[in-house]
């Protein structure tokens, strides 16, 4: 499995970039290679994570996505009709249509603790896939130099999710299993721990005040005791 380390970038060595792996921060234009049309996308997607991530959305052009990628705008164009559309599939990626979401489906008879590891489960496996950390990150940038474009990724994609969450936790809290509460009411908060970890990681990069099996931990224990019925 791949390291939290191994999938966050690093502090910057001049001439580097800013994204994971070993490419340089000027776009070099790659060897073109014959590719499956989902294969190409996805290096087009690769492409274009780190030039939004070390130039931001709107300094990047699609002469320098198809540079990286070893492509002609031409190429790019194929398969993309615009840069606003590659950014966006570069975010759907976090929320992919088939996501099983946070919280678990009601079953009789199952516990808090069950009902809470699931959740915790499913929260942290994203950050086993480095693609999704980095574009994570690029999604924290973004939300201040192109917030329209991340606000409608949000209300097009995110809040039915957010929704489907809070349906599912009112039904718990009717039934006994969870403890009424403003986290209860609004349990889009309960991924707090793990976005505020990952603002910290961003900021602090390697000299952090706990790992990250720490922080899903705490983030675990801190849900029991919130939602624990009393």
């Amino acid at each position: 499995m791949i390291s939290l380390r191994d999938a966050l970038p690093r502090r910057p060595r001049k001439g580097t970039a800013l994204t994971t792996g070993t490419c340089q921060k000027t776009a070099v234009r790659r060897p073109r290679r014959y590719l499956s049309s989902v294969e190409r996308k996805r290096e087009i997607l690769d492409a274009a994570l780190i030039e939004f991530t070390n130039h931001g959305y709107a300094a990047t052009t699609i002469e320098r996505i198809a540079m990286r990628a070893g492509l002609s705008k031409a190429g790019i164009y194929a398969h993309y009709k615009s840069k606003e559309e590659i950014f966006e599939d570069l975010l759907a990626a976090l929320v992919p249509p088939d996501d099983p979401g946070g919280m678990p489906p009601l079953e009789a008879g199952v516990p808090l603790v069950a009902v809470v590891d699931t959740y915790i489960d499913r929260l942290y496996a994203r950050l086993e896939n480095p693609v999704i950390v980095s574009t994570f990150q690029m999604l924290i940038a973004e939300s201040r130099r192109s917030p329209e474009l991340v606000r409608r990724w949000y209300d097009e994609v995110v809040e039915s999710r957010v929704a489907k969450d809070q349906s599912l936790v009112n039904e718990y809290v009717r039934r006994g299993v969870m403890r009424g509460s403003a986290l209860t009411d609004n349990f889009s908060l309960a991924a707090s721990p793990l976005v505020h970890w990952m603002i910290l990681r961003m900021v602090c990069q390697y000299d952090l005040p706990m790992s990250l099996e720490q922080a899903r931990e705490a983030h675990r224990q801190l849900l029991l005791d919130a939602l624990q019925p009393r």
